[in-house]
């Protein structure tokens, strides 16, 4: 089996936001992540027709229309910006644009949307949106930086990452456990020598 996390190379943060800005259409359209989109629009539609189930067919329809198109469009867009940015250093500057400040923007632009077709219980949809929306952005990013949902020449079939997203799960829930074992080990390793 190909390792594809080292398929691409590290490179600067601020390198890889100039090549976005010179070449959008390269980034946004041709590497356009449909994989993210749809895995996006059917994770987040259901969480809207949650939050508008108790206002109506009509109410439950246009949030679910509205949370779907978005969804799918806009995270194709966010899934080729993490595939160009996976690798990115410094690691901080990476962490900050994946989980924080373009989720936060896209969120905004979210509730703006949803806010303008009048959804029901706005605020219960938008707060299961934005948890779902940063912990996704940091599973996405780690199954990116392991070869997964990749397009173009970097990615596999999506029958294959799905055949692999059970792992990942479980390699992605363990991160955080393994990091205080290796920690508590080497500082019992510094303690005893």
């Amino acid at each position: 089996m190909r390792d594809f996390s080292q398929k691409q190379s590290p490179s600067n943060v601020v390198a890889a936001l100039s090549s976005l800005a010179r070449h959008p259409a390269q980034t946004f359209f041709y590497s356009w992540n449909w994989k993210a989109a749809l895995l996006s629009a059917s994770l987040r539609a259901p969480l809207f027709l949650l939050a508008t189930l108790r206002h109506g067919l009509r109410a439950i329809s246009i949030a679910v229309l509205v949370e779907a198109i978005y969804s799918a469009f806009m995270s194709g867009c966010f899934g080729a910006f993490v595939q160009k940015m996976r690798n990115a250093r410094p690691l901080w500057a990476s962490a900050l644009l994946i989980v924080a400040v373009l989720p936060a923007l896209l969120l905004w632009f979210d509730y703006l949307l949803h806010l303008y077709t009048g959804m029901p219980n706005l605020k219960g949809g938008m707060w299961a949106a934005a948890t779902l929306c940063v912990l996704s952005s940091l599973f996405n990013w780690y199954l990116m930086k392991h070869g997964n949902l990749l397009v173009g020449k970097s990615g596999r079939p999506f029958v294959s990452d799905l055949k692999r997203m059970p792992r990942m799960v479980f390699d992605f829930l363990a991160l955080i456990p393994r990091y205080c074992y290796r920690l508590l080990r080497s500082s019992s390793l510094r303690l005893q020598a």
